[in-house]
């Protein structure tokens, strides 16, 4: 069953002279119930873009949409925003916590959105932290804990409500190697032990290592798919080589070790 399905996506940008640029090119793509899908490609291959048509956050020139077998298309704009927070989870590089709430305020958000009730909301709490190993910061602002810290609270905001996949665009592009494990093997442990659905944007081969299945973007349109097998180590190779082949700025590429 697949939780996310696009067919045809394509986004273009025009401007004053009327020249357009097509950001993504005839796309078609789909994340299984419970798969960690990666995305990869150059700067400037679209992999930015097509998250935000896919997360409803930006709107296709052509193409559809769907989550969980409904047309995001079809849903008034009204009630967009809604639907987003309900059925979609969001984890951002720069983290996108708030700095006047305690890290257990900034998680329970979502949930106070939806005025859901205090004791459901301190049980979802709980399990959360506990899962991400940070129950013990849920008093603390966030520029009072780490980096690492901080992502893995925005990552308990993200999967709080149960939504149906979680959207992470370069979550470990502001760590360090030490952080950013921590916050891969968080997602991980979702993966495997809640069968959660992941679509993850990133730069980072070790990063994108703990995928199933990764799919690369050149000029707006879909290039490769690798699968990860058995061996993390022969998938993380695999992951250099086509990158290699995609070219694109070496320093787009972070060159962390297993």
């Amino acid at each position: 069953m697949n939780v996310l399905k696009a067919e045809n996506l394509s986004k273009i940008y025009g401007n004053r002279s009327n020249i357009q640029t097509k950001a993504i090119d005839s796309l078609s793509l789909s994340v299984k119930k419970g798969e960690f899908l990666g995305v990869m490609g150059p700067s400037g291959s679209g992999k930015t873009t097509m998250l935000n048509l896919l997360s409803t956050i930006d709107t296709p020139s052509s193409g559809t949409v769907e989550i969980n077998g409904q047309s995001v298309s079809h849903i008034p704009k009204g009630k967009l925003a809604q639907f987003r927070r309900r059925e979609m989870g969001f984890v951002f590089q720069d983290f996108n916590l708030l700095d006047t709430l305690t890290i257990e305020e900034n998680i329970v958000l979502p949930l106070t959105l939806d005025k859901v009730n205090l004791k459901d909301m301190e049980t979802r709490l709980k399990e959360a932290a506990q899962k991400l190993g940070i129950d013990q910061i849920l008093k603390k602002r966030t520029y009072e804990v780490s980096g690492g810290q901080i992502q893995r609270a925005a990552i308990a905001r993200a999967i709080i409500h149960d939504p149906s996949i979680i959207f992470a665009d370069e979550p470990t592009g502001n760590l360090d190697s030490k952080a950013s494990r921590q916050v891969m093997e968080s997602f991980e442990i979702l993966h495997e032990e809640q069968k959660a659905s992941i679509l993850m944007v990133t730069h980072d081969p070790f990063a994108a290592s703990f995928c199933e299945r990764i799919i690369f973007i050149k000029d707006g349109r879909l290039f490769t798919e690798i699968y990860k097998g058995d061996n993390r180590q022969i998938f993380f190779q695999d992951i250099l080589n086509v990158l290699s082949i995609l070219g694109g700025n070496t320093d787009d590429f972070q060159t962390v070790r297993i």
